[in-house]
């Protein structure tokens, strides 16, 4: 789990905020690489770092708390109304809030007066500046081994890697109750650094929020993350995991400043959002990006990729090839039974994009100009939670996406989500709820969700997920179809000993390719299986002292093939005895066939590095995290890790290729904040 690194939260609190992130992670395999999930440690860190009031936040902040939903932040503003929270473990008074569901949400809230600070002037440095905090931070990470990319980079007749293979990354950050100030830097492994601010990423930002009916203005880089994610939802969406009740629903975030590594997912230039006549929120932003494609023709262009490096001499050479213009904007009307939102937007190009040419591409965007507009609301009644966000692209295609949640009893919660995303539909910056990540196109599907405390503490969690592709997707020559389901038993004795056991199973359809006798070749349809069974033990045995143990075994069948099984085994532990110093060490064991029956693992990292590594093969992986915090305001961490195959003498592939059997890797970081 990632390390948080805020001195002001205690060891539970930082418990909580790591489950969280692994939580919403530990469900991603290796079809959602293209994501960066560092945006949601931050989101969830900074939030853990400056807990809201729950005495003057507003709704639409309430709901973004873990654990949270629009229903229980409007009975929270509702209960307010009569007299303000005297201490935060009042809110188990509020309808749906149990101590289960307060302890989730603990780390990331406050008690503060219900009055509006205005006594200062817009001229006093302490209305700008007050609640100030700085924070510098830099890392470094490299693979030991030497890779192929790396050797002989002076030999002209083969390809290699224009830098050395560290990866090199620096940050600095302002921010008080007003002011957001921001600058990241990146530099991957390959990438040449001549100097030592020669980075080839660069994000920044300014932003001001809190201004009475200015919400937030950002200058710079920011993110859009609007209604369902159907139309605007820069970054990753979680989806089907352990949170069963709430899959399929979008927790808004709207206006955000962007402060990332993510070179993709961000837009560049000025957003503003104030809220009018009290309940009615306003959206405006305009972007202007450079971007990366392949090109097909002197004016043409496949669709950008998101895949932006300077390692090799193509990629040098090709560089940031065509820009994005890209404006729009939502409003948002509260009432007394939730928020109805509309939100649209135009991308223009400067190139021709022409679509592929598989069968896959057949319902692609095409041309200059791409735009959509859509409708979303969430309401509620009682206790009924509704939501949903329909949508339409500018060709015509549609999207829709709706769900409820809804308590049955003091003990039971069920959900339920069906979405049909047209094959034509080209939402080409959503990320709306489904089975392939990313934007929302060419799926149908349904979702039922239960969660049932069965006694106290322990608690029965299942999904099951009914998908159809109408049109083949990518590496599918015909429609596919599949289902998805989950069960979870989660028993939570005590703050010192917490275990699950978790059941998964997931079909997909696919092609596949036959030869008959004579000669001929044709496609059929067949199943992916991939199942698995899962137990974890958390235990305190001492303050100092916390264990946790997995143990998985999975089963998986590509298709035309004979089932192939694997297991992962592990041990870590965490101890803090010693003043100033954390240690987290953890020895995996794995073995599976082949990469089909691959096993997955989320593990402790630097700050904002978030690791969830596919193992195959038959070996060990074993690493040790130290966090040592020397002064108040100065935090250093240092990662070795190692993993060791029995069954092969080289690792990784192509220009990443190293010789022998070992991967290992070094990580060191250091922040300033004060």
């Amino acid at each position: 789990m990632p390390e948080l690194g805020f001195s002001q939260v205690a060891d539970t609190t930082q418990q909580q905020v790591e489950q969280d992130i692994e939580r919403a992670l530990e469900g991603l395999e290796d079809e959602d690489t293209d994501f960066n999930p560092e945006d949601l440690a931050q989101f969830l860190q900074d939030l853990a770092a400056n807990p809201l009031n729950i005495n003057r936040a507003r709704v639409d902040q309430l709901s973004l708390i873990p654990g949270m939903n629009i229903r229980l932040a409007n009975a929270v503003v509702e209960y307010r109304r009569n007299k303000p929270f005297e201490s935060i473990d009042e809110l188990v008074q509020v309808r749906g809030i149990g101590p289960a569901t307060l302890e989730r949400m603990r780390p990331y809230i406050m008690i503060g007066d219900t009055r509006e600070l205005f006594t200062d002037l817009i001229t006093s440095p302490g209305y700008w500046f007050g609640n100030s905090r700085v924070e510098v931070m830099s890392r470094m990470q490299t693979v030991l081994e030497e890779q192929q990319g790396y050797i002989n980079r002076g030999d002209t007749t083969r390809t290699t890697y224009a830098g050395n293979q560290v990866r090199y990354y620096q940050r600095a950050n302002y921010r008080s109750n007003r002011l957001s100030v921001n600058v990241t830097q990146q530099k991957v492994p390959g990438e040449q650094m001549l100097h030592p601010v020669d980075f080839e990423h660069t994000s920044f930002h300014f932003a001001t929020f809190n201004q009475g009916p200015l919400n937030m203005l950002v200058v710079g880089d920011y993110g859009l993350f609007f209604g369902q994610g159907l139309v605007l939802w820069n970054g990753l969406a979680f989806g089907k995991g352990r949170e069963t009740i709430r899959a399929a629903y979008r927790n808004e975030r709207g206006l955000r400043p962007f402060q990332s590594s993510d070179r993709y997912n961000y837009n560049r230039g000025v957003a503003a959002s104030a809220t009018v006549a009290d309940r009615v929120q306003l959206t405006g932003f305009f972007s202007r990006r450079e971007l990366r494609a392949t090109e097909v023709g002197q004016d043409s262009i496949r669709f950008p990729t998101a895949t932006i490096f300077y390692r090799t001499p193509s990629e040098i050479e090709r560089g940031l090839n065509t820009g994005l213009t890209f404006y729009g904007g939502r409003a948002a009307w509260q009432f007394d039974y939730g928020v109805i939102g509309a939100t649209g937007y135009i991308a223009e190009y400067d190139d021709y994009i022409v679509k592929g040419t598989a069968v896959s591409n057949a319902f692609d965007f095409e041309g200059t100009t791409a735009s959509t507009i859509g409708i979303d609301y969430r309401l509620f009644f009682d206790e009924l939670l509704l939501f949903g966000e329909g949508a339409r692209s500018k060709n015509g295609g549609l999207g829709f996406v709706s769900g409820l949640e809804y308590p049955i009893g003091m003990a039971t919660d069920i959900s339920f989500a069906y979405r049909n995303y047209a094959r034509d539909f080209q939402s080409v910056f959503g990320a709306g709820f489904g089975e392939v990540s990313g934007n929302p196109r060419n799926e149908e599907g349904y979702y039922i969700g239960l969660r049932h405390a069965i006694i106290p503490g322990l608690v029965l969690s299942a999904y099951y997920d009914q998908f159809t592709f109408p049109a083949p997707r990518f590496g599918t020559n015909s429609s596919t179809s599949g289902h998805d389901w989950l069960v979870l038993l989660d028993y939570r004795h005590s703050r010192d000993l917490d275990m699950y056991l978790l059941v998964r199973s997931k079909t997909r359809g696919n092609d596949f390719r036959i030869v008959d006798d004579f000669g001929r070749e044709f496609f059929a349809l067949g199943d992916e299986v991939r199942g698995s069974i899962r137990g974890q033990v958390d235990y305190q045995v001492h303050p100092d002292v916390r264990f946790r143990t997995r143990f998985e075994w999975l089963r998986a069948r590509a298709i035309n093939a004979d089932p192939e099984f694997g297991m992962l085994a592990f041990q870590d532990v965490r101890f803090s005895g010693i003043n100033n110093v954390q240690i987290d060490a953890r020895f995996t064991f794995f073995e599976t066939e082949s990469f089909t029956s691959r096993v997955f693992q989320f593990e402790n990292d630097l700050l904002y590095v978030l690791s969830n590594p596919a193992l195959f093969g038959r070996g060990s992986r074993s690493y040790l995290l130290v966090r040592y915090r020397p002064a108040d305001f100065i935090d250093l961490w240092a990662k070795y890790g190692i993993t060791v195959f029995q069954d092969r003498q080289t690792v990784g592939s192509g220009l990443d290729e190293s010789i022998g059997n070992t991967r290992s890797t070094l990580g060191l970081m250091a922040r300033v904040s004060f």
